[in-house]
C-alpha cells in the first residue's frame, strides 16, 4: 500500500468531514493576502480572521500542528531577537509578530487541508483577484523607470506580475489535474488564459522570465518523478555534465570580458532595460554599504524601511515612492542581510535548502500535478528571489505558500521514516522478512 500524497500530514480524525470548511477558510485566507498585496490592512484582518474560529475551537490540536516542523521558525525567532538590537524596536516587533502569524497560519493550512485541495482553493483565490483586477484594475506610475503599467488592484507592478505568475502556475496545475472536480477544472481553464495577457501587461520582463522557467521546471519535474531510477540516473549524469561544461564556458567568458558585454546587451536589448536594472544595481550597492556596518545580525527585522531612517526616507524620495513604505531592496538574500546580517541569512538559506530537497522528493515519490505545482511554486519563489523579495515577509502570499509546501513536504518525510520505523520493529517481533504488507509505505 503506498502513501496517499494528498492525505499526507498529522491530521486531525475529524478534517475529513470538515473538509469543505477547510477548503473554505483556505480560500478566504488567501484572498485576505491577495488584499495585502493591494495595499490594504483589512486583507490581514481577514487572513487572520479566517483561521481564528477553527484556533479558538481546536486550540491544542492547532498548538502542536503549528510547531510541527521546527526548522521553519529559524526565521522568525532571529526576526524576534532582533528587537534587541533593532534600530526601530516597534517596527521590528510588530513585523516579527505578524511574520510568526503568518508562519502559523500557514503551518495550520498544511495541517487542516489536503494537498490538492490547497492548490484548488489558492487557484479559485487567485482567480477571483485577477477578474477584479481586470474589472477595477489601473494604471499608476512605476517609479523606478517613471512610465505608466498596468497595476490592476495591487500596489505595484511587481506585486502584479508576482500574482500572475502563480495564477499561471496553480492554474495549469488544476487544469491538468484529473482528481480535481471539473467546475474546478474549469475555472482553472479561465484564469490560466486569463492570466497570460494580465502578465503581459504587467510590463515585467523578470516576471516573464521567472514564469517561463518555472513552467521549464514544472515539466522537467512532471516527466523525471515519473522515470525509472536508472533513467533518473542516466538524466542526473547528463545534466551534471552538460551544467559544468556551461559552468567553464561561463567561467572563461567572465575573464575576457565577453559575459559582460553579453549579459548587457541581453538586458538592455531583450529585457528592455537600462545597464542599472532600473535603479536595481544602485539598491544592491547601498545594501552592501549597510551590511558593512552592522554585518553580523543586521540592523532589525524590517527596521531599515522604517519612517524616520534618513537613508530610507532618500531612497524613497529618489524613487519616487510618495507612501514612504513597501519598498525593498530588489534581492531577498541582500534584504535579509540588510536586517539580520550575515547569520539571518544562513537561516534563511538553510530553511531554503531543507524546503526545496523535502518538495523535490515529495514529488518524485508521489507524482502528480499537485507535488509538481509545489516543486514549480517553491522554484518559482528562489527565480525571484534574485530581483525581488517575496520571503520571509509577514502577511506575504509568497511567505505563506512556502511555509505550506515546505510543511506538506516534511510531513511526508516524517510519514515515511514512521513507516520505515514500524516497518523495522514487525519485523524485528515476529522474526520473519514478510511484514512489508503491514507497512503503509510499502
Amino acid at each position: 500500500m503506498t502513501i496517499d500524497a494528498h492525505a499526507v500530514g498529522p491530521r486531525p480524525s475529524y478534517v475529513k468531514s470538515s473538509a469543505p470548511i477547510f477548503w473554505l477558510t483556505t480560500m478566504i485566507s488567501t484572498m485576505g493576502l491577495i488584499g495585502v498585496l493591494t495595499g490594504s490592512s483589512v486583507g490581514a484582518v481577514v487572513f487572520l480572521g479566517a483561521w481564528a474560529f477553527i484556533v479558538a475551537a481546536y486550540p491544542d490540536k492547532c498548538l502542536r500542528l503549528v510547531f510541527r516542523t521546527l526548522w521553519l521558525w529559524l526565521i522568525p525567532v532571529m526576526a524576534l531577537l532582533s528587537t534587541i538590537w533593532s534600530q526601530a524596536h516597534e517596527a521590528t516587533l510588530r513585523a516579527a509578530v505578524e511574520l510568526i502569524l503568518t508562519i502559523a497560519l500557514a503551518s495550520l493550512t498544511a495541517g487542516f487541508v489536503r494537498p490538492r485541495a490547497f492548490v484548488s482553493a489558492v487557484s479559485v483565490s487567485l482567480m477571483i483577484g485577477a477578474i477584479v483586477s481586470l474589472i477595477f484594475g489601473r494604471y499608476g506610475v512605476d517609479g523606478m523607470t517613471g512610465r505608466a503599467v498596468f497595476l490592476g488592484i495591487f500596489a505595484s507592478k511587481n506585486m502584479m506580475a508576482m500574482f500572475m505568475s502563480f495564477l499561471t502556475i496553480f492554474g495549469a496545475a488544476v487544469l491538468a489535474d484529473r482528481g480535481q472536480p471539473m467546475p474546478l477544472r474549469f475555472l482553472a481553464g479561465l484564469s490560466f488564459f486569463l492570466s497570460i495577457p494580465l502578465l503581459l501587461r504587467a510590463h515585467s520582463a523578470g516576471a516573464l522570465v521567472t514564469t517561463v522557467i518555472s513552467f521549464l521546471v514544472m515539466g522537467f519535474t512532471l516527466v523525471f518523478s515519473r522515470m525509472g531510477a536508472k533513467e533518473r540516473l542516466l538524466i542526473l549524469i547528463c545534466t551534471t555534465i552538460v551544467g559544468t561544461s556551461i559552468l567553464v564556458l561561463v567561467v572563461m567568458l567572465a575573464f575576457d570580458g565577453t559575459l559582460a558585454a553579453t549579459v548587457s546587451g541581453f538586458v538592455s536589448g531583450v529585457l528592455g532595460k537600462d545597464s542599472t536594472l532600473t535603479g536595481r544595481t544602485e539598491l544592491w550597492a547601498i545594501a552592501l554599504s549597510e551590511i558593512e556596518k552592522r554585518p553580523l545580525f543586521g540592523v532589525g527585522y524590517s527596521a531599515f524601511w522604517s519612517q524616520g531612517n534618513l537613508l530610507a526616507e532618500g531612497i524613497w524620495r529618489a524613487f519616487q515612492i510618495e507612501s514612504r513604505s513597501g519598498f525593498t531592496f530588489h534581492d531577498t538574500f541582500l534584504e535579509v542581510a540588510v536586517e539580520l546580517g550575515w547569520v539571518g541569512v544562513t537561516a534563511l538559506v538553510i530553511t531554503l535548502v531543507f524546503t526545496v530537497v523535502s518538495s523535490v522528493r515529495f514529488a518524485l515519490a508521489c507524482p502528480g500535478w499537485t507535488t509538481t505545482c509545489f516543486v514549480t511554486v517553491i522554484f518559482c519563489l528562489l527565480t525571484r528571489s534574485i530581483v525581488e523579495v517575496d520571503i520571509p515577509s509577514p502577511f506575504s502570499i509568497g511567505t505563506y505558500l512556502l511555509v505550506v509546501i515546505a510543511s506538506y513536504s516534511s510531513d511526508y518525510a516524517r510519514m515515511q521514516r514512521s513507516h520505515a520505523i514500524r516497518a523495522v520493529s514487525l519485523k524485528t517481533e515476529a522474526g520473519l522478512g514478510h511484514c512489508e504488507s503491514s507497512c503503509p509505505a510499502a
